[in-house]
């Protein structure tokens, strides 16, 4: 366990109201399994089809808290049905689908053979990948695509210009520090540059605005959903730090739990979903509580 928390002498305070431990774990996981669809995959609605994003964050949410998935095969198949069938598309499909079987341990060389040429020929004229312009609302960063694109590359083994990548990347480096596209730095970006430069190698300690942009963040605390806290605390954590309010971070993030052992997007209302209790326990893992 980290010290982050032990270092506040919280973790008794916190034990104790949130009974972590596995009643917290049992609360969840059934939480979790519940939205486990009869075609393999997880959906937060609990209706078919399942969605390959929200089997991604159950499947990872399962492994945060230790715990094997049901029916692991049947999510396997889930997704290599639809390669079998040639309709995984787009770099969020090939992304899910890499991620989870790799997870379980059931990655294939037809999955490899089939994600690598697809997400190569989306790869963007700056040298990112997918769309980095005049991207939809409900896109979080103009830097995710590219976060997903690596990831999927570096799982496969698949050969990348790596430096052609990092260009793209620190072409959004703002001067406060953080990542953007148009001079405007977000948690976001900030978060997902950070995620690809640890995939490519890039030192860490040359990094030193970013952290300080991210310090800032901290600092001035803005937080009103649960996703901004994820990109911020996990940001940190790609650049080696830790939270300097793993108590506040705490409070935020138990306050989004519901009845059902899952976790909504804000503290005061809202309805959980596999995303953002996926969000909830990265944030609890890299504080030092789980």
């Amino acid at each position: 366990m980290d010290g982050s928390i032990l270092k506040f002498g919280l973790l008794n305070e916190y034990e104790t109201r949130y009974n972590f431990g596995r009643p917290f774990t049992r609360q969840v996981v059934n939480y979790i399994e519940r939205c486990h669809l009869e075609d393999g995959g997880y959906f937060f609605a609990r209706v078919p089809p399942s969605s390959g994003l929200d089997t991604f964050f159950a499947v990872k949410s399962l492994s945060i808290l230790g715990v094997k998935p049901n029916r692991p095969e049947a999510i396997a198949n889930f997704f290599l049905n639809d390669v079998k069938e040639g309709t995984l598309g787009g770099i969020t499909g090939i992304f899910t689908s890499v991620e989870v079987l790799n997870e379980l341990g059931r990655m294939t060389d037809e999955l490899r053979g089939y994600a690598q040429p697809r997400i190569m020929a989306l790869q963007n004229k700056a040298g990112g990948f997918g769309a980095y312009e005049n991207i939809d609302v409900e896109v979080p960063s103009e830097l995710q695509e590219t976060y997903r694109a690596v990831k999927v590359l570096k799982i496969i083994g698949a050969d990348i210009d790596e430096q052609k990548v990092s260009r793209f990347v620190f072409r959004m480096l703002n001067s406060d520090g953080g990542y953007g596209g148009k001079g405007y730095s977000t948690l976001a970006s900030t978060y997902y540059a950070t995620e690809i430069h640890k995939l490519l190698g890039v030192e860490t300690g040359k990094l030193t605005v970013t952290k300080d942009y991210l310090r800032k963040r901290e600092e001035n605390w803005q937080v009103q959903f649960i996703e901004h806290l994820y990109w911020l605390v996990l940001g940190l954590a790609n650049l080696n730090e830790k939270s300097n309010v793993p108590d506040r971070v705490m409070r935020f993030v138990m306050m989004c739990q519901r009845s059902n052992g899952g976790f909504s997007r804000a503290t005061v209302m809202g309805i959980p979903t596999l995303e953002y209790t996926f969000y909830a326990l990265s944030i609890l893992r890299e504080i030092g509580i789980l």
